[in-house]
């Protein structure tokens, strides 16, 4: 494929749209396909610039104006390719790359609307989509958008560690945004309720507007904004109790570490776990039943849970590997050249 790809994206923080984008680099990567990351701002997200650095994913600054980002895009040749990701850099990058003739995809991962000045933005995210070819995430969300084309998220698959479901006590994750989306309030209360189990402890990774709404509880554990490969091993249990989501890679990175998921049923999450299989699927995703799930769980067998958790695995490396969703890319890549010819 003989065009260059450009990740342009507007961080601040690490959340599902950066894990995604170290994925999908490393997918083109092993495909040998050219790519890098552009940052329209600087906003001090060290944490991820540290781990782009790790992954040695090159990656660069605008200043955070449209007049930085038109003069960079005219620096690019005709085998440009600009993938945009986030509602601001889908917006700016369409327009841009409207004005420059650049060829320009969006992913859209986000599937909640949002409220006041996030709710006018992601309507003008939706608006400007017939600027661009479009993926999404979930098939709720490419229902949304104009020609969208569902792109499940991936992740490179290695063999899982071995995990030891007979200690105790369990151990229950909570990773991601601390916002109103991702409901970490039921899992504040889920784990007050909890307090008089032994069985249980409760682990918070993440960080966002409602960290200081955190409880001061002798089972919950907060550690912050925490390296993605630092977590998997402090957890044994992936609780999602989202109020709106697309497809969350805690998901697919979770069950690729041998671990067992409880999920409300909101994006596409009711398309991949199958309950008491490869998962707990709940119907409403409140406190009560995510301890009913946790409860359900502490009466499995070691050798019940380490089969749930197979199952997952197995199912991910089956659909979530990465092969089908670069076909997919690759076309959307070409296009533009193809019709050229």
């Amino acid at each position: 494929m003989n065009c260059q790809i450009i990740l342009f994206v507007d961080s601040s923080m690490i959340g599902g749209i950066e894990t995604h984008i170290v994925e999908l680099h490393k997918l083109l990567s092993k495909n040998n396909v050219s790519c890098s990351v552009l940052f329209y701002k600087n906003h001090g997200n060290n944490d991820f610039y540290t781990l782009l650095d790790k992954q040695s994913i090159r990656y660069d600054f605008l200043q955070g104006t449209p007049s930085s980002l038109i003069k960079q895009l005219r620096r690019y040749d005709d085998n440009t390719v600009i993938h945009t990701h986030g509602y601001k850099a889908g917006i700016l990058g369409r327009l841009a790359c409207k004005l420059t003739h650049k060829h320009c995809i969006s992913t859209y991962h986000a599937g909640d609307a949002g409220t006041g000045k996030m709710w006018l933005y992601n309507k003008l995210d939706l608006w400007l989509s017939c600027l661009s070819t479009n993926f999404a995430v979930s098939e709720q969300i490419s229902k949304t958008i104009k020609n969208a084309t569902l792109l499940e998220n991936f992740i490179d698959i290695k063999e899982p560690p071995t995990v030891n479901f007979s200690s105790s006590p369990l151990r229950i994750g909570f990773v991601g945004r601390l916002s109103y989306e991702k409901a970490p309030d039921i899992f504040y209360t889920l784990a007050e309720s909890m307090q008089n189990s032994d069985n249980v402890m409760f682990h918070l990774f993440g960080d966002g507007p409602m960290r200081n709404t955190i409880p001061q509880l002798e089972n919950l554990h907060y550690h912050g904004l925490t390296n993605r490969d630092d977590i998997w091993h402090q957890i044994d249990v992936l609780l999602i109790c989202s109020r709106e989501e697309g497809l969350p890679m805690t998901l697919l990175e979770s069950m690729a570490h041998h671990k067992i998921v409880i999920s409300s049923p909101v994006g596409a999450i009711p398309s991949i776990i199958k309950n008491n299989t490869n998962g707990l699927l709940m119907k409403t995703g409140d406190a009560q039943e995510c301890q009913n799930c946790i409860n359900a769980l502490l009466i499995q067998s070691p050798d019940q849970k380490s089969a749930m958790a197979q199952a997952a695995y197995v199912m991910l490396k089956e659909r979530f590997s990465g092969k089908n969703q670069f076909l997919l890319l690759q076309n959307a890549y070409t296009a533009k050249s193809r019709l050229r010819l």
